[in-house]
C-alpha cells in the first residue's frame, strides 16, 4: 500500500466514526464541538458538529473562535524558547532575577524556583485557583495583586520532587515575558508566533480579530441541555494571561501544530535548538520530561514544559475532567507500536480543550468545544480518534459507554457532595444571631476579601471581591460552620465548576481562641483549595462593615 493510500484509509476509518462523535457529544451534553486530524503532517480529517450560538442556530466552521484555556502553556513555553535562544535568559534563570519582589517569599523558595519549575508545576505551591476562578465571567484578583496572592499561598508539596498543577506559575512567567521584553505577552505571541505562522485569528485579546464568528459559552443542565454563561474576561490584560488567556480556531491551531511537529522532529534529529524558516526554538529542552505526573504507570507518564508525555499503550487526558468521573480511564495504543505521545487539555468556564500529537508520525488530533458539559466529549473524541489512528481500530474500547457513565456521575456531583455533607453533619447544634458573624474578612496578602452580612430576607451572605454577582447564601451546618453548595442546575446556571472539593463549600468562624461561644467572632476560615493542609483564615476587619 503506498503511503498516499494508507493515508487514506487511516482517513476514512476517522470520517467512519462520525455518529460516535456525534453521540458523545448528545450524552455529554455539548453544543458546539470542532475536530481536526492531521496524519504524516497532513490534515486528514475537519469537521464540525452542532452549534457555535445555540439561540442563533448556527454552526462552527474551521474559523470559530473559541478559548482554548491550558493550550495556552505550551505557547507559553514556545515563546519562553525563543527568548532563551535569544539569550535574554536562560531556562534555569531563578524568577526573582527577573521579578526581584519574589525574592526570599514562599519561605525563602521564592529565591531558587526557576523558569522551568514554573512550566513543569514543581514549585510545590498550592493551586488556589478557587481564589481568582469562581462565576463565568469573572476573574477575581486583578494582575496588580497576583504576586502577593500567589506568594501567600502555603507550601503542600516538596519542591522539584512532586508535581502540582499551578496557574499562577504561568502567570509568574508571563510577567517575566513583560519585564525582558518590554511588551504584553500578547504583544510577544503576534510577534514571534502567532504572525510567522500566519495565525490571523488567534489572540489573547477580544479584538477585531477575534470577535466575528465567535463560540458562546455554554454550561450543560442535568438533563443535557445547555445553558448560556457570560464568555470568560481574562485576556492580555488582566491576572493569568499566560496561564490560559488564548482564543484561537482550529484552521489556526492546525497550522501552530503542523509546525510545532515538523520543528521537533528536525531539533532531535539534528540536535539543535532551531528550525530553518520555524520561529520554535529549543524544542528539546521543552519536550523532555521534567517532572512525574502522579499516575502509576510502568510506561512514561511524565510533564514536560507546557505538555504531558505518555508512551503509548497507556491512560490519557490527564488534564481534562472525565478522570475524576470514572473509575479507570480506557488503556490507548493497546496491541500497537509503542509512541510517544505529547499532549494537553484545557478548561475554562463554558469552554474545554484538547489536543494530541505523535511527532514521529507528525499525527496531531485536537478538539475545542463551547461548554463546560457533564462529562468532556472533548477529550473523549480525541482519544477515540487516536485508539482508531494507533490502536487497532476504536471499536476495541466502547467511549459512548465511557461518556454515558461520566455523564452520569457529572450529573451527580453535587448531589454527592450534598449527600456527604449532611452524612457528616452534627444534629442538634444552633448558631449564634446572624448578626455576629457580619463584617469583612480578608486573606493575609489583603487582596481577597469576604464580606458577610444578612440580607432583607433575613438570611445569612458571603460575596467575593465586593461582586454583586459574586454573592452566595450561607446555610447553618452544625456550631459555626456555614455550607453554601447548590443542586447541579444552579451552579451551572451561575456558570461554577461542579467539581470543586466538599471542604471549598464550608465557611467556618472562630474567636481569637478558635471556639466561637458567645465571644466576637475574630475570623474565618475557607478550606477553598484541597491540597492544603489546613484552612487559610480571613481575619475580621476591626471596622464596622
Amino acid at each position: 500500500m503506498s503511503s498516499n493510500e494508507a493515508i487514506s484509509a487511516v482517513r476514512a476509518r476517522v470520517e467512519a466514526l462520525e455518529s460516535q462523535f456525534s453521540n458523545i457529544c448528545r450524552i455529554g451534553g455539548t453544543p458546539g464541538l470542532s475536530l481536526v486530524a492531521i496524519h504524516h503532517g497532513e490534515v486528514i480529517y475537519s469537521n464540525h458538529f452542532g452549534h457555535r450560538d445555540v439561540q442563533a442556530n448556527e454552526p462552527p466552521d474551521g474559523e470559530t473562535i473559541y478559548y482554548i484555556a491550558s493550550l495556552t502553556k505550551a505557547m507559553v513555553a514556545a515563546l519562553i524558547g525563543i527568548l532563551v535562544e535569544e539569550r535574554l535568559l536562560n531556562w534555569d534563570t531563578p524568577i526573582c532575577c527577573i521579578l526581584p519582589e519574589l525574592k526570599g517569599t514562599l519561605e525563602g523558595r521564592g529565591s531558587h524556583i526557576t523558569i522551568v519549575d514554573l512550566l513543569s508545576h514543581r514549585t510545590g505551591v498550592a493551586r488556589s485557583d478557587a481564589l481568582w476562578l469562581q462565576r463565568a465571567g469573572n476573574v477575581l484578583i486583578s494582575k496588580a495583586q497576583g504576586i502577593d496572592t500567589w506568594t501567600s499561598q502555603p507550601l503542600v508539596r516538596d519542591f522539584r520532587a512532586d508535581y502540582l498543577y499551578n496557574n499562577f506559575g504561568y502567570d509568574m512567567v508571563g510577567r517575566a515575558i513583560e519585564k525582558l521584553t518590554g511588551k504584553s505577552v500578547g504583544t510577544n505571541f503576534k510577534e514571534k508566533l502567532f504572525g510567522p505562522l500566519g495565525m490571523t485569528r488567534t489572540s489573547l485579546e477580544d479584538d477585531a480579530s477575534t470577535r466575528s464568528n465567535a463560540a458562546k459559552a455554554y454550561f450543560t443542565l442535568d438533563d443535557g441541555s445547555p445553558v448560556e454563561v457570560p464568555v470568560p474576561t481574562i485576556s492580555n490584560k488582566t491576572f493569568m494571561a499566560a496561564a490560559g488567556s488564548v482564543r484561537s480556531c482550529t484552521n489556526d491551531l492546525a497550522k501552530f501544530y503542523t509546525s510545532f511537529m515538523h520543528a521537533a522532529n528536525d531539533q532531535f534529529l539534528n540536535k539543535t535548538t532551531e528550525t530553518h524558516g520555524s520561529p520554535f526554538k529549543q524544542l528539546l529542552r521543552i519536550l523532555q520530561p521534567h517532572n512525574q505526573l502522579p499516575i502509576v504507570s510502568l510506561r512514561e507518564q511524565s510533564y514536560a514544559l507546557g505538555w504531558g508525555r505518555a508512551e503509548l499503550p497507556c491512560t490519557l487526558g490527564a488534564f481534562n475532567y472525565n478522570k475524576d468521573l470514572v473509575p479507570a480511564m480506557p488503556v490507548i495504543g493497546e496491541n500497537a507500536a509503542s509512541r510517544l505521545v505529547v499532549y494537553h487539555g484545557g478548561s475554562m468556564q463554558g469552554f474545554t480543550s484538547s489536543v494530541y500529537l505523535l511527532p514521529e508520525t507528525e499525527t496531531a488530533v485536537f478538539a475545542l468545544q463551547n461548554s463546560t458539559a457533564l462529562c468532556d466529549p472533548c477529550d473523549w473524541i480525541p482519544q477515540l480518534v487516536m485508539q482508531t489512528i494507533f490502536g487497532h481500530g476504536g471499536d476495541l474500547i466502547d467511549f459512548e459507554k465511557f461518556a454515558k457513565t461520566a455523564a452520569a456521575t457529572g450529573a451527580g456531583l453535587a448531589d454527592a457532595i450534598e449527600k456527604q455533607l449532611q452524612q457528616e453533619r452534627e444534629p442538634g447544634t444552633t448558631p449564634q444571631k446572624l448578626t455576629a458573624y457580619v463584617g469583612r474578612y480578608r486573606n493575609k496578602a489583603n487582596t481577597f476579601y469576604i464580606d458577610i452580612a444578612v440580607q432583607e430576607d433575613g438570611e445569612l451572605y458571603m460575596c467575593f471581591q465586593g461582586l454583586e454577582n459574586e454573592t452566595y447564601r450561607l446555610r447553618h451546618y452544625h456550631r459555626d460552620i456555614f455550607v453554601w453548595n447548590l443542586s447541579h442546575n444552579e451552579t451551572a446556571r451561575q456558570g461554577r465548576f461542579q467539581t470543586r472539593p466538599l471542604c471549598s463549600y464550608k465557611i467556618g468562624f472562630q474567636s481569637v481562641d478558635g471556639q466561637a461561644g458567645d465571644v466576637k467572632i475574630n475570623h474565618l476560615s475557607w478550606m477553598y483549595d484541597e491540597s492544603l493542609l489546613e484552612p487559610p483564615v480571613f481575619l475580621r476587619e476591626e471596622v464596622a462593615f
